[in-house]
């Protein structure tokens, strides 16, 4: 869809607060798909002027830009000001979800970040990077700078190493996720590298989830092996594990502690061709503290191959 009719067709009616967060966010998601300014009307003069604030703070993250380089990511968007004239390049990291760890974790940015801060901090107060094989994480906030949406800038050093995200099996098909690779939705599920751990956990938002993409190189079915802990008394979480069409729903066992980790098969997926997946682990019921620590799932394959479509 060009940018002239995307900006034709999404029009809001902003009446409340709430609606501005969503004026913000189209604008930003506008900016980072290189699609036309969304147009608003506008019915409360007070809601206008909030939004036009948020613009006068953050106008360079979203004119004159061009869509980031990164993979989608589940805290919000981004976009990109190339490097010119010895001015380096600038990744605008728009944050609508903010982690409550204080750790905003930059999917697919694996080099070239020099230095990261606020964008609407006049004093550029760096913030501390850690880059990773497969992300950076930047350490931010505990609570949101603005709750609307938060711009952080990563100034770049050339051009920035962006990898995949896609778990690749290895030569039997056989497919390891771990809890390092997970991508992480929400405010408090996070990934625990401590090696007692390392683990998926802290769960204690049933609105929260993790997933995993991965590449089937042999069609056929699988085997699903998880390796789950979980606290006295925390047990009886029902989760789903979705791939596709296909939920294995899974209750959660109370292990005697969130790291005495227990293997546990919960059925079977099929994949009728090769292809990238994502495997969603998302909660519908959380009765105790938090609803399981997952280190890994394990795919197995299992009988004869199906044959390639």
């Amino acid at each position: 869809m060009k940018a002239a009719a995307f900006a034709a067709l999404l029009v809001l009616a902003i009446g409340d607060s709430s609606q501005v967060a969503d004026a913000v966010r189209a604008r930003a998601r506008a900016a980072s798909r290189d699609e036309g300014e969304p147009e608003v009307r506008w019915t409360d003069a007070a809601q206008r002027r909030e939004f036009d604030k948020w613009l006068a703070r953050n106008r360079a993250s979203v004119e004159g830009v061009k869509p980031g380089p990164l993979v989608d990511q589940p805290w919000g968007a981004s976009t990109l000001r190339p490097g010119a004239a010895g001015d380096p390049g600038r990744l605008y990291l728009h944050v609508f979800d903010w982690h409550a760890s204080g750790k905003l974790t930059v999917y697919g940015l694996a080099g070239g970040a020099k230095r990261a801060y606020l964008l609407d901090d006049a004093k550029q107060s760096e913030l501390s990077l850690a880059p990773g094989e497969r992300s950076t994480v930047i350490t931010v906030p505990k609570q949101p700078p603005d709750p609307i949406d938060t711009v952080v800038v990563v100034e770049l050093d050339g051009e920035p190493t962006i990898v995949p995200l896609t778990v690749k099996p290895s030569e039997d098909g056989k497919l390891v996720l771990h809890a390092r690779d997970a991508v992480i939705h929400g405010r408090t599920v996070r990934y625990e590298p401590e090696p007692h751990k390392n683990t998926v956990g802290y769960w204690t938002d049933a609105a929260d989830w993790v997933s995993w993409q991965f590449e089937v190189i042999r069609p056929g079915k699988y085997a699903v092996e998880i390796l789950q802990g979980c606290g006295k008394g925390s047990g009886g979480s029902t989760v789903e594990f979705r791939c596709a069409d296909e939920v294995l729903q899974v209750t959660v066992q109370d292990t005697g502690g969130f790291q005495n980790f227990v293997a546990r098969g919960i059925g079977k997926l099929k994949f009728d061709r090769a292809n990238t997946y994502s495997l969603d682990v998302k909660p519908t019921k959380k009765p105790g503290l938090a609803v399981m620590d997952l280190r890994q799932v394990t795919l197995t394959p299992v009988g004869p191959a199906v044959p390639a479509e």
